[in-house]
């Protein structure tokens, strides 16, 4: 569940699946990129850290971890992780958030588990922890520059706000 709302009939010691299907993820994610080939399910928990997400894609092409992972390195805002750096859940990775001085813990970045992600062929396999609250915030700011005309260049926009913020591809 989402932090503010988690006082309204939260759950405890069980799992819900949303009733629909697909959940809002994906309608969300076509929202910005209508011709993505997607269908979300979800699944309520009983906690607020961050949202896990698992992903099965199917790619255009055979392809080797190697090239997914230069692929998802190629956005400054996702982060690799590791379940044999000890950032094996997500309180794991709130706990490294909170030791390397991000305020709330918060983490702007996705971080991708890289030891788990998985390619066989042209199937993807791999899961990621966005964080509830902080996710939005280095895209806010960027927004913020854009209507503003402070920043017309969207490149030297991002790299000011991860240098602010702090925003790394790897954390350990």
């Amino acid at each position: 569940t989402d932090p503010w709302e988690s006082h309204k009939s939260g759950i405890m010691n069980t799992l819900v699946p949303e009733p629909e299907i697909p959940s809002h993820q994906g309608p969300d994610a076509q929202s910005v990129d209508p011709e993505l080939d997607v269908v979300t399910a979800a699944v309520k928990v009983p906690q607020t850290l961050s949202h896990l997400h698992y992903w099965t894609v199917q790619l255009t092409r055979e392809a080797s971890k190697e090239e997914v992972l230069e692929a998802f390195g190629t956005s400054t805002r996702t982060a690799f992780i590791n379940m044999s750096d000890d950032l094996s859940a997500n309180n794991a990775v709130k706990e490294l958030m909170l030791d390397l001085g991000r305020p709330h813990g918060d983490m702007y970045e996705v971080a991708i588990w890289e030891d788990m992600l998985k390619v066989e062929g042209d199937e993807l396999y791999y899961a990621y922890l966005v964080d509830n609250q902080a996710i939005v915030i280095p895209e806010t700011i960027d927004a913020i520059r854009a209507l503003t005309g402070s920043e017309s260049d969207p490149k030297k926009s991002v790299d000011k706000t991860n240098r602010s913020l702090g925003v790394t591809q790897r954390f350990i």
